[in-house]
């Protein structure tokens, strides 16, 4: 028998690849939380709280597989981050997941693969970044 810690999402059933997300939250503690969960879970994790940090990065890393986002941030907002991925070829295919307190009419016109509300929920993020990286047409049941 296996027991889940309240607030932790179970071990993936079935291994994917390593997939990679970039974290970009200017709350440290936020910050630190969505990388660790995601590491536990096996994801590969570039984090950062400057958006401008993260757009340079992407100039001279793999791309990855998911962006988790916040909106409202100091310097380069999310909503900025989220113009320039949309605006780039290369870039404009890749899910992009918001993680913010906004109210749903203060984030309204972006086509995002999700929204995720904060405070957060461990499990909702994983079976939401499960299923942004997840192969076309993988079932459900792969993803929990």
């Amino acid at each position: 028998m296996s027991v889940t810690m309240p607030g932790r999402a179970p071990p993936r059933k079935q291994k994917l690849k390593q997939s990679m997300v970039f974290i970009v939250e200017d709350n440290a503690d936020t910050r630190a939380g969505l990388k660790d969960a995601l590491e536990r879970d096996g994801f590969a994790v570039f984090a950062t709280g400057d958006g401008r940090e993260a757009l340079a990065r992407l100039n001279n890393a793999p791309h990855p597989d998911a962006f988790l986002l916040d909106l409202y941030m100091p310097g380069l907002s999310g909503f900025e981050i989220y113009h320039a991925l949309r605006n780039d070829p290369q870039l404009a295919t890749i899910p992009i997941i918001v993680v913010t307190a906004a109210a749903p009419a203060h984030r309204t016109g972006l086509e995002v693969a999700a929204t995720i509300r904060k405070p957060l929920d461990v499990q909702e993020l994983l079976f939401t970044v499960r299923r942004a990286v997840a192969p076309r047409g993988s079932p459900p049941t792969d993803l929990v």
